[in-house]
């Protein structure tokens, strides 16, 4: 029987950053979505992005382009403290919503989200589009196939210069109060590839945080002043998950000397990703080496050397469309990830407050 033709979801997409950045791109590049508003918070900002992209509609005010617009579906690309009332304001609204990762400030926020996602039966997913980068999700294949053997050592390293630079102005990534800072920003990116490639929860975080002195107050962007900085820039996790399996994540945006890494180490082998883009590994008894990943891997859009996050994004989005049409096989990173990630998350900093390790309730 011949397929019926469907027609596009309308899309509103909410930020000016990453969301303009990768997100917009993407979108216009599916045919299964059509982009239909743009939200930013900055006027100027969001009418120049809009008009790049023919996205004809533009608003300052979030909840006002909900109503006038009423899309399918919200992408909200927003710093993190507006993630729950952005989202709790689409779901009200009966709009299916992709949320931008960390997915809340809190346990408490992400579990009310969860809840009115599920009450409504509107499709929500969190952007973990890391998944999709090929290394990542062929290496995911082959732990599946059992390359490792029984993994005993999950381990990712990013250490970076994004804030190096101590002319870098102040912005929102700086703000704890805005949810801001390396913990949210690539730890939960770490959290879930952990979660993905191992099928386990984690049970216990130990961790630190830190804010490095000499980039503790940043110039203002219009030049009046100075901020300080309360948002961590360094941070380091010991996860212990069900099973027995452990589980380290070192982070650092201020490091010269950049490294990028996600590795699995089991009983009988290992599998490391590194720079996002390239998969060694080794069997026992074999040297470490290259491993090919397959073309079919590949998401769409991608085009690694201009934009790495464009095809992931594009697979994710399409794995949602697909979801919300009834039709999906494999889904994509949902609300109860969030929630998941979150309560490591949160765990993490009362860890690094109070100094000691935390346990996480083993019926969650």
């Amino acid at each position: 029987m011949a397929q019926t033709h469907q027609e596009p979801l309308r899309v509103a997409l909410a930020g000016t950053g990453f969301g303009a950045r990768v997100q917009l791109p993407a979108l216009l590049g599916m045919g299964e979505v059509v982009v239909v508003a743009l939200y930013g918070r900055h006027a100027e900002k969001a009418r120049a992005i809009a008009a790049e992209h023919g996205v004809r509609a533009v608003y300052t005010d979030f909840e006002q382009m909900l109503d006038d617009v009423q899309p399918d579906l919200v992408s909200i690309s927003a710093p993190p403290a507006l993630h729950f009332p952005m989202t709790m304001a689409a779901l009200q609204r009966g709009i299916h919503v992709l949320c931008e990762k960390p997915f809340a400030m809190s346990v408490a926020e992400a579990e009310q989200m969860v809840a009115e996602a599920q009450q409504r039966g509107l499709v929500g997913a969190i952007d973990h589009e890391f998944r999709y980068l090929p290394a990542r999700t062929y290496q995911r294949v082959l732990v599946d196939q059992g390359y490792v053997g029984e993994p005993v050592l999950l381990e990712a390293t990013f250490l970076t210069a994004m804030r190096w630079d101590p002319n870098r102005p102040w912005n929102w990534w700086m703000d704890a109060a805005q949810g801001g800072g390396l913990l949210g920003a690539i730890g939960s990116h770490f959290i879930d590839a952990f979660r993905w490639l191992s099928g386990r929860e984690v049970r216990a975080v130990t961790a630190t945080l830190h804010t490095t002195p000499q980039y503790r107050l940043r110039s203002l962007p219009d030049g009046s002043g100075s901020r300080e900085v309360t948002s961590d820039d360094q941070a380091l996790l010991s996860l212990e998950f069900e099973g027995g399996l452990r589980g380290v994540i070192h982070l650092s945006a201020v490091a010269a000397g950049e490294v990028v890494r996600l590795g699995v180490h089991g009983t009988e082998g290992a599998l490391v990703v590194e720079d996002d883009r390239r998969l060694i590994g080794r069997r026992r008894g074999e040297a470490l080496q290259p491993i090919a990943i397959p073309p079919e891997y590949e998401p769409p859009l991608w085009v690694p050397d201009e934009n790495i996050l464009l095809g992931p994004f594009a697979r994710l989005m399409g794995l949602m469309v697909d979801q919300i049409r009834g039709q999906a096989t494999l889904t994509p990173p949902s609300f109860a990830d969030g929630l998941a990630v979150q309560r490591v998350l949160d765990a993490a900093r009362q860890s690094a407050a109070e100094g000691r390790r935390i346990a996480l309730d083993a019926s969650t």
